[in-house]
């Protein structure tokens, strides 16, 4: 069985408090875009294997933490052989190791007819990252709480998105850890009128990540990404806790002249778009 695995961006960031587990309250629009990684499963005898170039070790992989967690939760092994291509940068704030995960729990659902709802995978993904419940799902999405409550959105799908990445990693502990939370909060229904009708521009003096201002001040080259983005039209933000930054554009051909200047510059930049609807496996 093959498949794929998506990026995702966040138009918009909030971190309203700290909870006493730990975890921060949050409020953001997640959204995917066409950036995929590709995986393919196959059913073994016994035990795991990854099939990888990834220089880490297997169960440190979210790949590997998923299947765990399918395992312990139906009481059983289930053997899979799983082959990863890599195209979505790690830890670059884009959820590709989370969507890596999300989609081997639903493949595994799949392949072996277990038959768990949506509703079952989220609720034990929680326990391997807040972003499993969005990238199980898909669509447009208002979360809130850790990561995990939804409100669904119109669908945002075929806005030009151009995403530039560094090269290095940026770990999403360290940043929390440093996090100041201020009293100000961002306008989200301002953020949703303007998606709804498609007003991409009107979104440039509304899009904020509260994460911005630590990671601004530890890799003051992020910052330039965004004003340079900026500066060749589009919308530009910080995605997630960084590295990556994403431009959103009004037309393709913008998104395409910036990407001939960009790629020039960063080790990655990828031209895609957001996509609608709901994924399947």
């Amino acid at each position: 069985m093959k498949t794929r695995s998506y990026a995702k961006i966040n138009l918009s960031l909030d971190v309203v408090n700290k909870r006493e587990d730990g975890y921060h309250n949050i409020k953001t629009i997640m959204q995917k875009v066409s950036l995929y990684d590709e995986l393919e499963f196959n059913i073994i005898k016994s035990g795991f294997v990854l099939n990888s170039d990834l220089k880490v070790p297997v169960e440190d992989n979210l790949i590997y933490k998923s299947w765990k967690v399918m395992c312990n939760f139906v009481g059983r092994e289930l053997p899979i052989e799983i082959t990863l291509k890599k195209n979505i940068p790690m830890a670059a704030g884009l959820a590709g190791g989370t969507g890596n995960g999300a989609v081997t729990l639903k493949a595994l659902n799949k392949i072996y007819n277990l038959n768990l709802s949506l509703e079952d995978l989220k609720e034990m993904s929680l326990s391997l990252g807040a972003d499993f419940p969005y990238m199980l799902q898909g669509g447009t999405v208002l979360a809130e709480g850790i990561g995990e409550e939804f409100t669904e959105l119109a669908p945002f799908e075929g806005v030009s998105v151009l995403i530039v990445n560094p090269g290095y990693e940026i770990s999403t502990k360290v940043v929390y850890e440093n996090l100041k939370i201020d009293e100000n909060r961002i306008d989200f229904k301002g953020i949703v009128n303007c998606m709804e009708n498609k007003s991409i521009l009107s979104l440039k003096s509304l899009l904020e990540n509260k994460m911005q201002d630590y990671v601004f001040k530890v890799h003051p080259d992020i910052k330039i990404i965004v004003e340079e983005l900026s500066k060749l039209g589009a919308v530009s933000l910080m995605s997630g806790t960084g590295a990556s930054v994403f431009g959103l554009f009004n037309n393709c051909e913008d998104m395409k002249y910036a990407h001939s200047i960009l790629a020039k510059r960063y080790k990655y930049a990828f031209m895609t778009c957001t996509v609608g609807g709901y994924d399947e496996v």
